[in-house]
């Protein structure tokens, strides 16, 4: 059977009562691969409605309407399965005042409005739906709408997946929701659906934007390969996202701004462009026991009063630092590991601020927690370890209270502070140390109290010329001490230090060699190298020896033939953030 609805436009039918086929009070039709068209620009091509309206719908060719497809109202229910309903006006289905239709494997595409519409407490169960290239959201539920959506596919909406506004609800389990040209799933105003266990991927904007009060539970969803943020949490929204996995993105993974909350829990967060989490402008989301790892920048950026907490995560392997904290962040920062950064472990600086407690962070490349730029965190009771480079790096006006860490076996100074710097060490055991214990140097100073520095291969506290630090109480023992050996024992310091450690000592610069003016020549190749030439003492500092590594014209004797590619070599007297402190 063909139905078509051409109404007259004289006609004195209420507007909204325009239908091509109406079901209504206790009647159950089977309607069976029936066409249906509509003309009329109101209404809708099928109208549902009424206690008992229960047809059955299926095999249905419901498109070329030039407004609503299917609408089902008051209390309606029904089946409607394989259909197709295309190039509707306005919505495809409608579902709104409790009606409770089932839906299964319909396809319903190139509707000029919503694919399929439930607003003022609709229902329905939506299943195995091909929804595709709707000019607007292939699903939107609104205004205490609580519809069931579940193995669709939604897809290559004009503008996006699924819309949930105005106190919309909603169950959207096992979908495959993709290509859509904004994000794949919204939720604004109050809204609180469920989105679980659905791919939600390639979108040509972000994967889910919850915004504008937004809630709504997000878990056990792949999301992946879109081109902005996989979740985006925004103005006050306050949902839970857990068990997700949001990978590969485009952007970043999850981006918390404008007073964004949340609590964010059990994630993996992997192989993002950009960071994988983004916190600014006031926002205080809670992440707890995330694995946030493999990104191509930060792991998780804290800037522009970005605050919150960051509980018993693992934080590691990213490019650039794990943990990057600026201008008036003020996060907590507890019971993490922080590991495997190529640019360091934690970066606090530009005004940063925050709290990092009992956190274990080891082996980052670079220090293990750089504070600099007027920046003023609190660590505490953090254990700080095997690091490739120092363990604490402390310049450029840097501050800090550094209370009751652990912080031993970093391939440089356990603590290095430079450049009029000024923290507060109190109560750490800085040991076992491949370099210094503690470095001051370049016009810093700090205060040094109750602290054990112990069993550190290049002494225990070492201070450059001009230097002087408040110290008080502290036990500094058992350090070895092995650049007062080689220098005693006639060696040039190059031999103990390389070109990838500093001792600090008293070095030289020599006129009739120099090849730089920056270049650092220690006492016993002054004396041996150097004899004779013109040379001059600049001051007592860390640096490593130009003429052991091979930079001047002639060759160190106290090293024989050099053992590095003397064009990749630093200049060993520049300030110490041009040997070690490199930072993107």
């Amino acid at each position: 059977m063909t139905l078509k609805f051409s109404p007259d436009a004289t006609s004195t039918m209420q507007h909204h009562k325009h239908y091509c086929l109406e079901v209504s009070d206790n009647c159950s039709p089977t309607i069976d691969h029936c066409i249906i068209r509509s003309a009329s620009v109101v209404g809708a091509a099928v109208c549902v409605s009424g206690a008992g309206a229960n047809p059955v719908i299926k095999h249905c060719d419901i498109s070329d309407c030039e407004n609503v497809g299917l609408y089902v109202t008051d209390y309606a229910q029904g089946a409607y399965q394989d259909n197709e309903i295309s190039r509707n006006a306005l919505a495809g289905i409608w579902v709104k005042n409790f009606a409770n239709p089932i839906m299964r494997r319909n396809h319903i595409h190139h509707g000029r409005d919503v694919g399929i519409f439930t607003f003022e407490n609709g229902l329905g169960y939506f299943e195995a739906n091909d929804i595709h290239n709707n000019r607007i959201a292939g699903f939107e539920v609104k205004a205490g709408a609580n519809p069931t959506v579940v193995h669709c596919e939604i897809h290559h909406g004009q503008t996006g997946g699924i819309y949930v506004h105005e106190t919309g609800l909603g169950q959207f389990i096992d979908n495959k929701i993709h290509s859509n040209n904004f994000a794949g799933v919204w939720i604004t105003s109050n809204s609180n659906p469920t989105i679980r266990r659905n791919e939600i991927y390639n979108g040509h904007q972000g994967g889910v934007y919850i915004f504008g009060e937004g809630r709504g539970l997000i878990e056990h969803n792949n999301i992946y390969g879109n081109a902005l943020a996989g979740i985006q949490i925004r103005t006050n929204s306050d949902p839970i996202v857990r068990h997700n996995k949001i990978h590969h993105g485009q952007h970043g993974g999850i981006y918390v701004h404008e007073k964004g909350q949340g609590l964010i829990e059990e994630n993996e967060v992997y192989a993002n462009t950009l960071a994988g989490v983004w916190i600014t402008t006031g926002s205080t989301p809670v992440l707890r026991r995330n694995r946030i790892h493999s990104g191509k920048q930060v792991g998780v950026y804290f800037y522009d009063n970005g605050h919150g907490k960051l509980e018993d995560n693992d934080i590691f392997n990213h490019l650039y630092s794990g943990v990057q904290i600026r201008t008036g962040s003020n996060p907590v920062i507890r019971g993490n590991k922080i590991w495997g950064g190529q640019n360091g472990g934690v970066l606090v600086y530009n005004g940063g601020l925050g709290l990092l407690e009992q956190n274990e962070i080891f082996d980052n490349a670079m220090a293990g927690v750089w504070i600099k730029t007027d920046s003023n965190p609190t660590l505490k009771r953090n254990k700080i370890f095997d690091g490739r480079d120092g363990g604490i790096c402390i310049f450029n006006g840097g501050k800090g209270v550094l209370e009751e860490n652990d912080i031993f076996r970093n391939a440089q100074a356990g603590v290095l502070i430079s450049t009029q710097s000024h923290p507060v060490l109190r109560r750490n055991r800085i040991f076992d140390g491949l370099a210094a214990g503690v470095e001051i140097t370049n016009n810093a100073t700090a205060t040094l109290e109750h602290n054990q520095i112990f069993n550190n291969r290049f002494g225990g506290l070492c201070l450059a010329s001009g230097v002087s630090p408040l110290v008080r109480g502290n036990k500094i023992f058992s350090n070895q001490d092995a650049v007062e050996k080689a220098v005693g024992g006639g060696q040039c310091l190059y031999k103990i230090s390389s070109y990838t450690s500093f001792p600090m000592h008293d070095f030289y610069r020599c006129q009739t060699c120099n090849t730089t003016d920056r270049n650092a020549i220690c006492v016993n190749c002054i004396k041996t190298c150097h004899s004779g030439h013109d040379v001059e003492f600049i001051r007592h500092d860390r640096f490593f020896c130009d003429c052991g590594a091979g930079t001047l014209s002639n060759q160190c004797q106290l090293q024989g033939e050099p053992t590095q590619d003397t064009d990749t070599l630093y200049d060993s007297a520049a300030p110490m953030e041009s040997h070690t402190l490199m930072v993107n």
